[in-house]
């Protein structure tokens, strides 16, 4: 037996080798190579230690400009060579559908929840779409039956918060997703779940919460973490849990708040590590963190610490004009603001008419896109990620391994 044959050979040397590529891709071409390799390039444990070291990648981003356009996917530039072949798709990021137009609502773990825009009065077509398995295409979901749920007594308002989420895994078997509603009576909220699978709807409906008396007419963010939903309100976060339906507030960190009409407030998600909470002030930007604590039911469970301090100067300096601060209402649309916080520590920033994808981690900012004049700056962004796990090819699980 040669040295590559007993190096190879030995399952705990072969499995640190794998560990050490970069890209699910790659290790997928690597399972290829035998039976033997795919058993352990698949096993969940080694995924979760690949996963740690390799996360999956922000690819690029769904984008649009106004309600009634098809959102157009922009891939990231600068991306290593070794992710060419998943961004040479063409045609497959294109969200198609029959009426030209659709919107999206949720974007997780490669997958999109949209629908189709049909002329009225036809009810949406929802459905989730998967770029990056063309191939795969699951039947529409059926929409949501407002009658039904009126019925039950679910009002889903108009104008006022509603959030339409993927499932935490990110669309687990393509049929599901859950909207969530916030009603509001004087200063008293609820919180209703309705979790859709197929043809079946399943509701779930808070207690109410007493708000402070500064809580906006709508809630930004829409974090979903470990079962956990967070909304953004001026200085508290809401906290919904939506396997038991408890509700409570958490209080944002001293002289944090949310602006109005501005985005300087995001929360992300960083593994398993808890709750971070991006805060744009002027051109720094301050990272704070939180352990999350599902069962304290008065967000009291523990403490902001501030994790970490930016210079946007010091990075996005050639787009930035003198004077030009976030929030500063003499420069008009010419601010800076956050757009879209992804995983990994990532984020979208809006320079004036420029975005800029940031990792925060690597400490990296580059330029992605540039607006039309005509476009609108509060445009929608959708990051598109890497799917997670990674598909692994079926016919070598059943093949001889040649090695062996």
């Amino acid at each position: 037996m040669d040295s590559s044959s007993s190096v190879l050979g030995d399952g705990d040397l072969l499995r640190e080798i794998l560990l050490r590529l970069d890209f699910p891709t790659t290790l997928v071409r690597a399972s290829l190579v035998s039976r033997r390799w795919l058993l352990h390039a698949s096993d969940p444990a080694f995924l979760r230690h690949f996963r740690a070291r390799s996360p999956p990648r922000l690819l690029g981003f769904y984008h649009t400009a106004r309600r009634d356009e098809q959102p157009e996917f922009v891939p990231l530039p600068h991306q290593p060579p070794e992710l060419a072949p998943v961004l040479r798709r063409g045609g497959c990021f294109r969200l198609g559908g029959t009426s030209g137009s659709a919107v999206v609502f949720d974007s997780r773990n490669g997958r999109l929840l949209r629908a189709e825009l049909p002329p009225p009065p036809d009810a949406l077509r929802f459905g989730v779409f998967a770029p990056l398995h063309p191939a795969r295409r699951p039947p529409h979901l059926p929409p949501l039956l407002h009658s039904q749920l009126h019925q039950r007594g679910v009002e889903v308002p108009r104008d006022g918060d509603a959030r339409m989420l993927l499932p935490e895994d990110g669309g687990g078997d393509d049929t599901s997703y859950t909207l969530v509603v916030f009603t509001r009576k004087g200063c008293q909220l609820l919180a209703t779940a309705v979790s859709v699978r197929g043809e079946s709807i399943e509701i779930r409906t808070s207690r109410s919460i007493d708000l402070p008396t500064h809580w906006p007419s709508r809630m930004r963010g829409g974090l979903l973490l470990h079962g956990d939903l967070y909304m953004l309100g001026k200085k508290h976060i809401l906290v919904f849990n939506l396997k038991s339906s408890n509700t409570f507030l958490i209080k944002l960190p001293d002289g944090v708040e949310q602006l109005d009409r501005m985005g300087n407030l995001k929360l992300i998600r960083r593994g398993d590590s808890g709750l971070h909470l991006v805060h744009l002030s002027g051109l720094q930007i301050h990272v704070w963190h939180r352990v999350t604590d599902c069962n304290n039911s008065n967000g009291n469970g523990g403490d902001w610490e501030l994790v970490d301090t930016l210079c946007l100067r010091r990075w996005i300096g050639q787009a930035l004009r003198p004077g030009w601060e976030s929030g500063n209402p003499s420069v008009g649309d010419a601010f800076v603001s956050l757009r879209r916080v992804e995983d990994n520590a990532e984020l979208f920033l809006v320079v004036d008419r420029v975005i800029f994808h940031v990792h925060l981690a690597d400490r990296t900012a580059h330029k992605v896109f540039e607006m039309a004049p005509e476009q609108d700056v509060r445009f929608e962004i959708h990051p598109l990620m890497m799917v997670w796990p990674p598909t692994f090819p079926e016919i070598l699980k059943h093949d001889h391994d040649q090695y062996e």
